[in-house]
C-alpha cells in the first residue's frame, strides 16, 4: 500500500497572560480564531490551543508555570503532529513566554517550523529572526493573507516571493529578510467569522457575579468583537497603526449583527465586547448595527472598554449604543490640558465634546462610564496636570484611570524619548525585544522625565491623582 501523505495541520497557540499580570479574567483568542477562520476558509486544517484555559498561573511560581505549559504543548503536538506551529503574541508582555514555549518545541520537535505574530513580533521582527533561532519566521501587522501564504509554502505549493512576502519576516540564505507590511484587507466583510467551533465557550466562563449586570441578563463569559479594523488618528503614544495601518476599515452592519446573532442562537452568548479602536467612527454604520440588534430582537448587552472616540459621541449616537444594550464603557480623553491633548497627543479632541459628551452618557445612569487619561507626558507641566486634575474633578464618570505614561516603542513619544534623552530609568534600546520592564509596571513606577517636572514632582502628582480616583469612584 503506498505511504498516504501526512496531512498538514496549523496549530496555533494562545499564550497564558503573563504570570506578573494581576488580571486572570482571559478572552477568547478572537485573533487567533480570525487567522483560523481564515485558513479554514480556504481549505486548510487548523487546531487551537489555548494555554489560558488550563490556569497555569494557579502554579506557585512563573518557572513551574512556564514547565506545566511546556508539557500541555508537548503532548497536543504528540498527538496532533501538525506541520507548523503558530504562536500568538499580542503583547509585548507575553513574549518571554512565547520565546521560552518556542525553545521548548525546538528542543523536542527540531524541524518544527516556528511562526509568531502580534504587535511586539511587529516591532521587533528583525530584532527576534536574528536573535532567536527557535522562531522561523514572523507575521507582522495583521496577518490572515500572510500566514495563508506560509503555509502553502510550507506545503510545497508556492515560493516566497513577490505579494506574498508582504509583512513576512524569515532568514533566507543566511540572511534575514524583513518584508514590511504594505497591504491590508479592504473589504472585511470577505474575511470569514472567527473560528469559534474550535474554542469550547464553556473553558472560558468566569464567576460574573461582581460585573455590571443591570439587564439581569445571564453573563458567565463576555466574547470579544472585532467590527472594524485600524486608527487614522495615529495619536504620539499609540503604535496601533503598525498592525492595521492608518485606513480605517470595517465591516458592514450587517456582517457584524450576523455574527453576534450566530453567537446569541447557537451559543447563547448575551454578553458582548466591542474591541473596536474606532467602533463609532462611521455614525450611518454604528447607528444601523444598533438598529439591527433591535429589530432583530436580541436582547443583550454589550461594553466597550477598549475606548470610543469621544468627539464622535452626539445625542443620535448615545442613544442608539443604548438601545441596543450598551450598559458600560469607556472613553480615551488622555489630558484635561487642550496644549497637552491636541499639540502634545494630537488627539483632535476639543474640550466641549468631551463634556458634552459625559453629560449625554450620564442622561442614562445604568450604563457605567469610565474614562482614560495618561500623565507625564515630556510637555507636561504643574499646569497641565493641574488641568487634568480639574477636569477629572469636573467630570460627572463613575471611574477614571490616570496612567503614568509608558513610551511603547514603534510610538512617537518613544523615538522623542530616545532623541531627547528623557528615560528615567537606563533602559537599554537594544535589549527591548526581550524586556518586560514597560510591562513589570505600577502606579509608582515612571519612566519619562518630562522637560519641566521633577521625579518628585510626578511622585507628588500621583499621590493627588490617586487620592481623588478613590474620592470619584466612593461616589458611586
Amino acid at each position: 500500500m503506498a505511504n498516504m501523505r501526512k496531512k498538514f495541520t496549523t496549530l496555533l497557540i494562545n499564550p497564558s497572560t503573563p504570570f506578573f499580570m494581576p488580571n486572570k479574567e482571559y478572552l477568547l483568542p478572537q485573533g487567533l480564531l480570525y487567522l483560523a477562520g481564515y485558513l479554514k476558509g480556504a481549505g486548510e486544517e487548523v487546531e487551537l490551543l489555548d494555554l489560558n484555559i488550563s490556569r497555569p498561573w494557579e502554579k506557585t511560581s512563573r518557572a513551574l508555570s512556564q514547565e506545566y505549559c511546556n508539557r500541555i504543548i508537548f503532548e497536543k503536538i504528540r498527538r496532533l503532529d501538525p506541520s507548523l506551529i503558530g504562536f500568538g503574541c499580542l503583547f509585548s508582555g507575553q513574549f518571554a513566554d512565547v520565546l521560552e514555549y518556542s525553545r521548548f518545541v525546538k528542543s523536542h520537535f527540531p524541524h518544527m517550523p516556528i511562526v509568531i505574530g502580534g504587535m511586539h513580533a511587529t516591532i521587533f521582527a528583525r530584532d527576534i529572526i536574528e536573535n532567536c533561532s527557535s522562531i522561523d519566521y514572523v507575521v507582522l501587522g495583521e496577518g490572515e493573507p500572510q500566514l495563508l501564504a506560509l503555509v502553502k509554502y510550507l506545503k510545497g505549493e508556492t515560493v516566497l516571493n513577490g505579494h506574498l512576502c508582504d509583512g513576512l519576516g524569515y532568514r533566507g540564505d543566511g540572511q534575514v529578510v524583513i518584508h514590511r507590511k504594505e497591504k491590508f484587507l479592504v473589504n472585511l466583510d470577505e474575511v470569514p467569522f472567527p473560528c469559534y467551533e474550535l474554542a469550547n465557550l464553556e473553558n472560558y466562563k468566569h464567576d460574573t457575579s461582581h460585573w455590571h449586570n443591570p439587564g439581569h441578563l445571564p453573563i458567565g463569559l463576555t466574547v470579544p468583537l472585532i467590527s472594524s479594523r485600524s486608527c487614522p488618528c495615529k495619536c504620539n503614544f499609540c503604535s496601533m497603526f503598525l498592525i492595521g495601518g492608518t485606513r480605517f476599515r470595517e465591516r458592514s452592519a450587517k456582517n457584524v449583527v450576523d455574527e453576534i446573532q450566530l453567537l446569541y442562537l447557537h451559543k447563547d452568548v448575551r454578553h458582548f465586547n466591542f474591541m473596536d479602536d474606532n467602533l463609532t467612527l462611521n455614525k450611518k454604520r454604528i447607528i444601523e448595527i444598533c438598529d439591527l440588534i433591535c429589530r432583530r430582537g436580541l436582547l443583550l448587552q454589550f461594553e466597550t472598554l477598549n475606548g470610543l472616540m469621544t468627539s464622535t459621541l452626539d445625542e443620535e449616537v448615545v442613544n442608539a449604543l443604548v438601545s441596543a444594550g450598551w450598559i458600560r464603557g469607556a472613553i480615551a480623553i488622555e489630558s484635561g490640558s487642550d496644549y497637552i491633548r491636541n499639540k502634545v497627543m494630537k488627539k483632535r479632541l476639543q474640550r466641549d465634546k468631551i463634556y458634552n459628551a459625559v453629560e449625554l452618557i450620564s442622561r442614562h445612569p445604568h450604563v457605567y462610564l469610565k474614562s482614560y487619561f495618561i500623565a507625564g507626558m515630556p510637555e507636561d507641566t504643574n499646569e497641565t496636570l493641574q488641568e487634568t486634575y480639574d477636569m477629572i474633578n469636573e467630570l460627572t464618570i463613575r471611574e477614571a484611570y490616570v496612567t503614568n505614561v509608558v513610551p511603547f516603542p514603534g510610538t512617537a513619544l518613544f523615538d522623542q524619548c530616545v532623541r531627547d534623552d528623557l528615560f528615567i530609568d537606563d533602559i537599554d534600546i537594544k535589549d527591548l525585544w526581550k524586556s518586560e520592564q514597560f510591562y513589570m509596571t505600577n502606579k509608582e513606577r515612571f519612566y519619562v522625565k518630562p522637560y519641566k517636572l521633577t521625579l518628585e514632582d510626578l511622585r507628588q502628582w500621583r499621590k493627588r491623582f490617586d487620592s481623588l480616583l478613590a474620592e470619584k469612584k466612593g461616589e458611586h
